[in-house]
């Protein structure tokens, strides 16, 4: 027998095979599709890939936030097929789970489903689940209910909350675009703290600790070290803190990594179609032998997240929704109303548009921003992109027209008209520097 011992030698043939099964094509039986009940009796659709030969265990994907059906989760899927691992992939339930709503149990409770799917179909005892981003979270949760699991391994999971998160991501976004100054603030803090304040953000501050402190599985968990979403240097400590207990578990990372563990080619900001190289052996060499602990601590330097704090009352969105109203209210139906009845100066005339146009911008880029995720601005000007560097110069001019109106009202015959314009233009104030929109 070698010194290395049978655990080693075992590991070192797996982690050879790995490698040599990324160079050629995948030899793997065909895909059959499977059906389950999932939580709430909802009938869940799956796909398992079998490898050629006898499979060394089998595992069940859980796929992150942007993961819809099972086609998302293919690749994955594939990459442990070559490594001899019966794979399980489903759509995600389509009632129970959306932008605003979200219930991290009951996609354990699907997960905990597809397993004793997967176990009964392949008839495999040693079943894992493997969990991406979000996704790391319900694995974790999963395996603390169910003993039948055998391992977890997570990609990508975040040690904080998904409010903390997302505000960091979104803040390495726009500065990979060259965006400094008052947008950083506006956009990745004061609008996520709006969002979760509008409800807009379910699960925002779900903490992860608590559940991977009760987990008793072995656990792999590794991040890229080009993983600009999931604060991997941070996120590392904090799971290896809470696993501190448990005697067989490994953080990891894989160099040229991504997000989620896909190839880029742009520092992690873009996704190619492939895994990064490296990433088959790690989960080879650990599928071969899962005991003891093995804890990497990052060789990179990332910027720190930021704690973000609760809304105070006049931030809420209640308040926010009677600032708008009053300011859209006095400036576009004033505004109106003094065009039609001929009254008012034309400076509370110019009031008017300018702060409407101000309002509407702005209201305009925070839409884009949420639904493109803080990407695609466009040309970058003096650390601003043109659109939002339009909009304050929009609320500069609304500043000065105010300062017109006001200094014209000094005579009487000209206060006729130009009241609900003024009122909107004092609430303006406040709300653009709140907003960073006077801000440089």
């Amino acid at each position: 027998m070698l010194p290395w011992g049978k655990s080693r030698l075992a590991a070192a043939l797996l982690v050879l095979g790995s490698v040599l099964a990324t160079a050629q094509p995948a030899q793997a039986q065909p895909p059959a599709n499977v059906s389950f009940a999932g939580a709430g009796g909802i009938t869940v659709h799956g796909t398992v890939f079998r490898p050629d030969g006898p499979a060394k265990s089998a595992i069940v994907l859980q796929g992150g936030s942007d993961w819809r059906t099972r086609d998302n989760l293919r690749l994955q899927a594939e990459t442990f097929t070559r490594l001899g691992v019966t794979t399980l992939v489903y759509d995600r339930r389509t009632s129970g789970y959306s932008q605003t709503q979200r219930d991290y149990g009951v996609l354990a409770d699907d997960l905990v489903s597809a397993v004793r799917a997967l176990r009964a179909n392949s008839g495999a005892a040693d079943v894992g689940v493997w969990g991406v981003s979000e996704g790391a979270w319900v694995a974790t949760l999963a395996a603390t209910r169910a003993a039948d699991i055998s391992y977890v391994i997570t990609v990508g999971g975040s040690g904080w909350g998904g409010a903390r998160q997302t505000s960091w991501y979104w803040g390495n976004v726009l500065r990979h675009q060259g965006i400094s100054g008052s947008l950083l603030t506006a956009l990745p803090v004061r609008g996520t703290r709006f969002a979760i304040g509008a409800g807009l953000f379910p699960e925002a501050d779900y903490d992860p600790v608590p559940v991977l402190r009760r987990l008793k599985q072995p656990i792999l968990a590794l991040w890229g070290d080009l993983d600009i979403n999931h604060a991997p240097v941070e996120s590392s400590r904090i799971f290896a803190d809470a696993l501190v207990a448990n005697p067989n578990h490994a953080i990891r990372f894989v160099a040229g990594g991504g997000p989620d563990l896909y190839a880029t080619s742009d520092a992690g900001f873009d996704r190619l179609p492939r895994v990064v190289p490296g990433y088959p052996a790690v989960v080879g060499d650990w599928l071969a032998n899962r005991q003891g602990v093995h804890v990497e601590t990052a060789a990179f330097a990332q910027r720190p997240t930021e704690a973000l704090r609760p809304l105070a009352w006049w931030e809420s969105a209640g308040a926010q929704g009677i600032a708008l109203a009053l300011l859209l209210g006095g400036f576009l139906v004033g505004g109106v109303v003094a065009l039609i009845r001929r009254r008012g100066t034309r400076s509370s005339r110019w009031l008017a548009g300018l702060g409407t146009a101000t309002v509407a911008g702005f209201v305009g880029i925070l839409g884009w921003a949420q639904l493109s995720g803080m990407k695609d601005f466009g040309p970058v000007f003096l650390g601003r992109p043109l659109p939002w560097l339009a909009v304050q110069a929009l609320a500069v001019a609304t500043v000065v027209a105010l300062a017109a109106t006001v200094i014209g009202l000094r005579k009487p015959d000209r206060r006729r008209g130009a009241s609900a314009p003024l009122a909107a233009g004092l609430v303006f104030v406040p709300w653009a520097v709140y907003w960073g929109l006077l801000l440089p």
